[in-house]
């Protein structure tokens, strides 16, 4: 019996090891899935059972409790060992970094260290329950026209590649862009229907989409520029120096305020200004007390968008200033006011339609802005004032509205039901009657609301944004004879002026990560006189000439904002 017992108690003593193993590795799973390691060891009880060594969770038959200080024992942590593993992984990952050093310096040029490379890219999918003549919802897409209803496209909006090469005072960036062509081959095309209101004229020329590279992807140039920051600094005012192809003072300006540009259009931007022209600039910030108080970008510029070329000699002068009466940081948080004023002078305004020919005639652009922003959110009151500012509406060309072939039938101006095929979607007269709202000294006036809320503590956000934006309403003489002159009769106007409209949005976003932004948004857009035109005899010039056409454009958007 003794031999047993010995025997016995020396197999308890031989399997101490392995208990002492079998203990750690069953609490250390415990603690890794449940993080609970304190918990356990102060709650929670294991069960031996002498005669054999075993270890048991739960009690049992001939198994003996183990004592709490065996198992705090078992559980205390190696604090000398721990401090050691990390200081031997710090070592480690130093000596990485510095073979990677020595690695990239002897098979990279030393002036790599200075470039930085990105991307961005804009995508999403648009579904449009109504379709109808409105500028493009988003940018780079080509919705189809009245009587389409039920549209819908995935779309890659902009796709940019990021190259910034920078020392400590200057940089320089280049930004190609891969954008989706909306441009005809340059064959032109007769429309029977389309023309002087008696279903027998020509068209102005639409271009036809034979042959075309309609909707490829071609490389543009975004930007191309030089800055040199800081070339004046004291008294808490900065200057730097920019030349090239490089943002506007305004529209890329918006674009940042504007929060969800994956999204939205700014109020400027949807009407055709560009947010990108050559030129030289300047910009800057007045500083005190750590704050800035003032900040500024303003340059001399092509007239020309950055995807166009030069063919006038005047320049653009473009200015923006914005204040920050109590002091905003680094992000411009806080009460904002900013004015805006942009000038261009086209020498060939308007002189193809032989009317008047005044080859001096100006565009201009201001706007008055006040802004209220925070780490969360922000909200902007902007009024918009122009002078024959109407690139990208109505009266600018078959690159501003919706424009697919086969895209629209109705009603022609001889009252039969006919379908467009030859390229544009325009209804009769848009084109050139375009011409009396913009007409040597037209005037607009527009008013925006717009913001956003990120909700704190979470990754979800909400935005909106709501523009209206007013013609002049030539009078009945002037239009009358205008509209005469071109070869139209009793194209008058008896209500407000038929391009006025108004543009809504509305959406939500999820920021997926740091790189990638979700949003789901809804958009509007309608004419603001559409049920006085609309309403009228189907006879009816005006009913004809406007009424017919004047249907909402309303859709639904998912987008996608990946940047690197």
């Amino acid at each position: 019996m003794y031999e047993i017992n010995k025997t016995k108690k020396t197999m308890r003593l031989n399997m101490l090891p392995a208990f002492i193993f079998a203990t750690a590795a069953v609490l250390a799973l415990v603690f890794a899935f449940s993080g609970a390691g304190k918990a356990y060891a102060s709650g929670a009880a294991l069960y031996e059972n002498p005669n054999t060594g075993e270890i048991f969770l739960t009690p049992g038959p001939g198994r003996v409790k183990v004592g709490q200080s065996v198992i705090n024992q078992l559980l205390k942590p190696n604090a000398a060992k721990t401090t050691e593993q990390i200081n031997n992984l710090k070592t480690t990952e130093k000596k990485l970094e510095a073979s990677l050093k020595t690695v990239k310096g002897e098979t990279l040029p030393a002036w790599t260290k200075h470039i930085t490379l990105g991307t961005l890219v804009y995508m999403g999918y648009g579904y449009y329950t109504n379709t109808g003549f409105a500028p493009a919802l988003q940018l780079q897409e080509n919705p189809a026209g009245p009587g389409n209803n039920g549209y819908n496209a995935f779309n890659v909006n902009r796709a940019y590649l990021i190259f910034l090469y920078h020392q400590d005072n200057w940089f320089l960036k280049l930004t190609p862009n891969i954008n989706k062509s909306n441009n005809y081959n340059g064959t032109t095309t007769t429309n029977n229907w389309y023309g002087n209101g008696t279903g027998t004229g020509t068209t102005t020329s639409w271009l036809s989409s034979s042959g075309t590279t309609f909707g490829n992807e071609y490389f543009r140039l975004k930007y191309a520029f030089l800055q040199f920051n800081h070339v004046y600094d004291a008294n808490g005012l900065t200057v730097n120096i920019k030349a090239g192809q490089f943002p506007t003072p305004m529209v890329a300006w918006e674009d940042g305020l504007l929060g969800y540009h994956v999204a939205e259009r700014t109020p400027w931007g949807f009407l055709g200004v560009t947010s990108t022209q050559a030129g030289l600039g300047v910009s800057g910030k007045f500083r005190a007390n750590g704050k800035i108080y003032m900040a500024y970008n303003a340059g001399f510029f092509d007239n020309a968008t950055f995807h166009q070329g030069e063919d006038v000699d005047q320049k653009s002068p473009q200015a923006r200033v914005s204040f920050y009466p109590m002091g905003a940081d680094s992000n411009l948080d806080g009460l904002g006011v900013s004015g805006y004023y942009a000038w261009s002078q086209s020498n060939n305004f308007e002189g193809n339609f032989g009317i008047n020919n005044n080859n001096d005639n100006p565009t201009a652009r201001t706007s008055a802005i006040l802004d209220y922003k925070t780490p969360q959110g922000l909200i902007a009151l902007q009024f918009d004032y122009g002078l024959n500012a109407l690139s990208g509406g109505y009266a600018s060309g078959a690159g501003s509205i919706s424009q697919d072939a086969g895209s629209y039938c109705g009603l022609s101006p001889s009252y039969t039901y006919v379908c467009n095929a030859n390229g544009a979607s325009y209804p009769p007269f848009i084109g050139s009657l375009g011409t009396l709202i913009k007409y040597q000294h037209n005037t607009e006036h527009g008013y925006d609301a717009f913001g956003y809320y990120n909700i704190p503590n979470s990754k979800f956000g909400v935005f909106g944004l709501i523009q209206r934006f007013y013609y002049s309403d030539p009078s009945a003489a002037t239009w009358n004879a205008i509209s005469d002159a071109q070869g139209y009769t009793g194209a008058n106007i008896s209500s407000g002026n038929p391009y006025d409209f108004q543009r809504g949005v509305v959406g939500v976003a999820y920021h997926l990560n740091s790189h990638i932004t979700l949003t789901a948004d809804w958009q509007n857009y309608q004419f603001l006189y559409a049920k006085d035109y609309r309403d009228l005899p189907v006879t009816n010039t005006e009913y004809l000439d406007y009424g017919q056409w004047m249907g909402q454009t309303n859709a639904y958007f998912l987008q996608a904002r990946i940047a690197f």
